[in-house]
């Protein structure tokens, strides 16, 4: 039998409904922060929560952030007009969020009233980098992804992402493709009864899901080796192998070295 895990049911739920509810954080004690627009250092606040995340996507007035501390923390921080210019920030930033401790429940989670957002430091866009890999891989022999209706993600053998940018790349990878994504390995699915194995062949195949899985090299400086791939079957798969990941002039791109079919 199929087994969903909570939080993509929290997405599912969350989406059909189109609701929203406050939820109350447990807060620090204020402390005062300096409030940044445009670059500019301006008044002193004070902010009952306060938290470090990373900025995983921005989209107009809203940018999707990954908290550093909490590794289910995803957030969608809406920006009003007094926040500034903030087109200086951009994807793999760190940043410190002061906000008022309210969030409005849905997935991921709203902070619609932050008091100050302050730049950090510069970071890696791995998300970003691991997304743009999966998409290109799920788009890549298309006919192995008919009639699904879950993706499996192994990262299992991944050296570089963190568990909370884990999170965050499961969340961009099911708005992309609007299809159920979860954290699983192979023997995951196998107990779950979701890979049937014939036992006179040994041949393995997953009815109505598919299993994408990355393993990577430690991070060499600015590069890294990988390889991806997606299978279907034991006689259906395709890999991206061989391949580097490389960071130039801050932004990570990445060169496919051969492509393997099954």
């Amino acid at each position: 039998m199929r087994k969903y895990y909570p939080i993509f049911a929290s997405i599912c739920i969350s989406l059909l409904i189109g609701g929203c509810t406050k939820k109350e954080l447990q807060t620090n004690k204020p402390v005062d922060n300096i409030f940044i627009s445009n670059g500019a250092v301006t008044t002193p606040v004070k902010s009952e929560k306060v938290i470090k995340a990373k900025i995983i996507k921005m989209q107009e007035n809203t940018i999707l952030v990954a908290d550093n501390e909490e590794e289910h923390g995803l957030y969608q921080v809406t920006l009003g007009k007094s926040m500034g210019d903030i087109s200086q920030f951009s994807p793999g930033n760190l940043i410190e969020i002061g906000f008022d401790g309210l969030v409005l429940e849905s997935y991921p989670a709203v902070i619609a009233n932050p008091d100050y957002i302050r730049f950090l430091e510069t970071s890696d866009d791995f998300v970003g980098l691991y997304h743009n890999i999966f998409i290109k891989l799920f788009e890549t022999d298309s006919a192995l992804n008919s009639d699904i209706d879950f993706i499996a993600l192994d990262l299992t053998e991944d050296e570089i992402l963190t568990p909370s940018e884990k999170n965050a790349l499961l969340y961009l990878f099911w708005s992309a493709t609007q299809i159920e994504t979860r954290l699983a390995t192979f023997e995951d699915l196998l107990s779950e009864n979701l890979i049937t194995v014939d036992d006179s062949t040994g041949f393995a195949h997953l009815d109505t899901s598919i299993l994408f899985s990355m393993e990577t090299s430690e991070l060499d400086d600015a590069s890294f080796k990988f390889t991806a791939e997606k299978w279907r079957s034991s006689l259906g798969s395709y890999v991206f192998y061989d391949c580097i990941a490389r960071k130039n002039n801050g932004v990570w791109d990445y060169e496919i070295g051969s492509e393997m079919i099954s």
